[in-house]
């Protein structure tokens, strides 16, 4: 007998098919985020001791119980655990407190620094505008003659006196010469325009020395100031700066004397 065969083509239930190589990732980058630092396996909190403390006197034998003190030990122990972590969370904030208390005190300090420093400045450029049409002295050789030839020149003889001569040097080099008599000791001041000058003084701005002679001694040097009118004041950084005459400029805080 002969058993006919048909040819039966089985489909396999799996295809294996290459997956599409995936496309990169664009785009910006996520941040990473902030791990929270891990937590100690081994650290209990009041609510693990008081399951271990429920355990054990669930599984303890009826027969030998838990004696008394080591149970009011064990309690001991746990209102302990408690207090000591409300201690440490009180002085977390209390910490917190101090921090924020001292940040407070810093930026105050601060505040009233620039709020002096303000307050100074304003007072500096009030000070500094009364002084307009004085005269000003600070230390130097300079004199400032007006038109009238009057100009004051402010000198320290310290411990000397007797006859004084004056020298004022132009700005063309022509040397006037005057004599003062007499000269006292210290500080003191004189008027251009009261002393007689061979050759007569021109206006302007003016360099001179004073020599004092005291009786039967030498000729000495004594000390001189810049002196002239205050015609104007500017600011420079905020700071007050004289005009005296009309080509110099001294700050304020360089005044030595302020004359009427």
């Amino acid at each position: 007998m002969t058993t006919a065969v048909r040819n039966v083509s089985i489909n396999p239930l799996f295809t294996s098919t290459t997956n599409p190589t995936p496309e990169p990732v664009t785009g910006p980058a996520e941040p990473t985020k902030a791990s929270k630092p891990p937590i100690n396996p081994l650290s209990l909190g009041k609510n693990d001791f008081l399951k271990l403390l429920v355990s054990q006197l669930k599984n303890q034998d009826p027969l030998n119980p838990m004696d008394g003190k080591e149970m009011a030990a064990q309690l001991a122990q746990f209102s302990s655990v408690e207090q000591l972590q409300q201690l440490n969370s009180t002085i977390e904030k209390q910490g917190a407190t101090q921090t924020a208390m001292s940040d407070a005190i810093t930026k105050l300090g601060k505040d009233q620094v620039t709020a002096a420093d303000s307050l100074q400045a304003l007072i500096e450029g009030q000070t500094a505008m009364s002084t307009v049409g004085k005269t000003a002295v600070t230390p130097g050789n300079d004199v400032f003659l007006d038109k009238n030839g009057d100009g004051t020149a402010v000198i320290d003889s310290g411990t000397v006196s007797g006859v004084g001569t004056v020298k004022v040097t132009n700005a063309a080099g022509v040397v006037s010469t005057a004599t003062i008599n007499p000269v006292g000791q210290g500080m003191q001041a004189f008027t251009m325009k009261d002393l007689t000058f061979t050759p007569p003084l021109t206006n302007g701005k003016h360099s001179y020395t004073v020599d004092v002679t005291p009786t039967g001694g030498k000729a000495q040097s004594v000390k001189t100031y810049t002196t002239g009118r205050i015609t104007g004041m500017r600011y420079s950084q905020g700071n007050p700066i004289l005009i005296i005459g009309d080509s110099l400029s001294i700050p304020m805080s360089q005044l030595t004397q302020i004359r009427a």
